[in-house]
């Protein structure tokens, strides 16, 4: 497995996207959060996604350059069309728009439409939680994508809808709880698919309602479904994942997932929270803090070296790979190179 450095994904990547239309801006916007989420250690949504988005673009899915509109709006909220342009730009603009609601109401939301795949939702938070405020984010899959099973039956109903939250502290990292509805991520599943791997037997059922640890039941047919996580009381990641669904589609025009969707893509809820509104920030920032360490006082359990706090993780890897470089799976990086090669870009 190469590695490779973040200037060089960076100049590929951002290459490759302008080679194809894209303005300087939306392939630096899209690059740089492909790049941060392998730098935090989510390989599945991060420089592995790359190509799936110049496909996207090659087959008129990704509109490049597309304009952002607010349909509605009010002082604390807002509807945002994205128009199918780049997800990650759509996404980073709500973000955006919510935090500047924030400064002025305390409180901002928008949701989103017409958005497409917009990657980890917990790249979006630090844009709050480096401006004094808590930011949640979550998702649908636009009425489609639908690839999970709901709890007690079969097949795929459900998209495997995300939320993501992250706090300000005075520690090194944010508190980030950034997760999937699923036992896993569909693209964890891809990812043990392109390294050769089995996976754990809670992860996926076969269309008969059948566990497997055969990650390519995921992508043949007849398709096997994700879990909803939770394991015997899978009824609460079921339960989530209905929260989530009807918080990004009910409340923006996307809707609700279903069968037969016209499209897909993600439908969000982004909201920003000024703490200042509640307490002073350092504060806040102060108390988050003694949590971390009241927490983590706990004595491992055994297999343990520690106990880490959500988001933890992620800035101990990032720590890692800013010095070491970000590790792509072989067949990545070849498909990457390829296709670099045929649009020009220099290796």
């Amino acid at each position: 497995m190469p590695i490779i450095s973040m200037e060089e994904l960076t100049r590929i990547g951002q290459e490759l996207y302008q080679q194809l239309g894209a303005s300087p801006e939306e392939a630096t916007t899209v690059v740089d959060l492909l790049i941060e989420s392998s730098l935090d250690g989510h390989d599945s949504h991060g420089v592995r996604r790359l190509l799936q988005y110049v496909a996207g673009i090659r087959t008129g899915k990704i509109i490049p350059k597309a304009k952002i509109e607010i349909e509605m709006e009010t002082p604390a909220t807002a509807v945002l069309n994205g128009n199918w342009g780049f997800g990650h730009v759509t996404a980073m603009e709500a973000m955006k728009i919510a935090i500047q609601k924030a400064q002025e109401a305390s409180v901002g939301i928008v949701t989103v439409y017409q958005c497409n795949h917009v990657g980890r939702l917990g790249g979006y938070l630090p844009m709050a939680t480096s401006q004094g405020m808590v930011g949640i984010v979550s998702n649908n899959g636009h009425g489609g994508d639908l690839s999970m099973s709901p709890w007690g039956g079969i097949g795929r109903i459900l998209p495997p809808n995300c939320l993501a939250v992250a706090f300000p502290s005075d520690h090194e990292f944010p508190v980030v709880l950034d997760l999937t509805t699923a036992v896993a991520a569909g693209g964890k599943v891809r990812l043990a698919l392109e390294r050769g791997e089995q996976i754990p037997k809670e992860w996926l059922s076969d269309a008969e309602g059948r566990p497997t640890t055969d990650p390519t039941v995921y992508v043949t047919d007849p398709r096997g479904s994700l879990q909803p996580f939770g394991g015997t009381v899978g009824y609460k990641g079921f339960g989530l994942a209905i929260v989530l669904d009807i918080l990004s589609g009910a409340l923006s025009p996307a809707g609700c997932s279903r069968m037969n969707a016209d499209v897909s893509g993600n439908a969000l809820f982004v909201q920003a929270i000024r703490i200042e509104a509640f307490k002073p920030l350092e504060e806040f920032k102060a108390e988050v803090g003694q949590f971390i360490n009241y927490v983590k006082s706990a004595t491992p359990a055994p297999g343990f070296d520690e106990v880490m706090v959500p988001g933890e993780r992620s800035y101990k890897t990032r720590t890692h790979r800013l010095k070491k470089g970000i590790p792509v799976e072989d067949e990545t990086w070849g498909e990457i190179c390829t296709v670099a090669k045929d649009l020009g870009i220099k290796l």
